[in-house]
């Protein structure tokens, strides 16, 4: 089977996005890269098998009914739940106050909330031995820690998830995480809009992956570009990093890293602006 591209002009029938997925070249099946289905591609994303060929037109989205929730309200629950939150710190490798600092709370398994560009909580992250989800009705938003201001003068690094989030706390970063490669983008723009702030943006170090068409891609490191693309019209300086060595900041702090090796990092990484 040959797979084509979408484009800009073709976008792909489920998530009608003109990025990353494929189509047959007879239009009857897709490999969506964010919509998934019971039929996951070994390469990545998800095969949607459409009764007929179409021409491109948006695919009706199901609507689900779901409850509207005050998430500020369920965080505060969840965190007079948390307790042994020093095992949870030295589970992870992190500090007891950078877990503090992100609100860290307990409803039978972890939870951390997130927070849109204005620091409003819209969504429960949840971390259990089986994975991550989030509390029904929740959006995805920013892992935002106490004490970091979008008016700050320090410069500010924006990694991908909560514990990455919490390993750069524990290093003495300003720091803002993402809850995934190329979620949470619009809430950083809105975070950074009107404000000139130096950036760092800490990419994974993600194994390649091969869409259908045979083309390879880095999933951190392609998001990491992504939003560097998005913020640079709101930005005073800009830098995209990536741990040497390790998948992501966690396992590099675990293994031993400090700020001042960050910092390094930092400092011998050309500025993209």
């Amino acid at each position: 089977m040959n797979w084509i591209r979408v484009k800009r002009n073709k976008p792909c029938p489920i998530c009608e996005r003109p990025d990353w997925c494929s189509v047959s070249e007879d239009v009857a099946v897709v490999c969506c890269m964010r919509v998934e289905s019971s039929k996951p591609c070994k390469s990545g994303g998800w095969f949607h098998n459409l009764k007929e060929p179409i021409r491109y037109k948006p695919t009706p989205k199901k609507t689900k009914s779901v409850p509207v929730r005050d998430f500020a309200a369920l965080a505060d629950q969840y965190i007079e739940n948390i307790r042994n939150i020093d095992k949870l710190a030295e589970e992870l490798g992190v500090s007891i106050r950078s877990l503090e600092r992100l609100e860290v709370g307990w409803n039978g398994n972890v939870t951390f909330p997130m927070r849109d560009g204005r620091e409003r909580i819209i969504g429960i992250r949840i971390r259990g031995s089986k994975g991550k989800w989030c509390v029904e009705g929740s959006r995805q938003g920013l892992f935002w820690p106490e004490g970091v201001y979008s008016g700050s003068d320090y410069p500010l690094v924006i990694c991908e998830g909560s514990t990455d989030c919490a390993a750069l706390l524990t290093m003495g970063f300003d720091v803002i995480g993402r809850p995934a490669c190329m979620g949470g983008t619009d809430y950083v723009v809105e975070f950074l809009r009107g404000r000139r702030r130096d950036i760092v943006i800490m990419a994974d170090k993600d194994p390649p992956k091969v869409r259908p068409d045979g083309s390879v891609w880095y999933p951190g490191q392609e998001g990491a570009a992504r939003l560097g693309e998005s913020i640079l019209p709101f930005v005073r300086s800009l830098r995209i990093i990536k741990p040497p060595f390790f998948k992501d900041i966690r396992e590099w702090h675990k293994a031993g890293a400090t700020k001042e090796a960050v910092v390094a990092v930092i400092n011998n990484t050309r500025y993209v602006a």
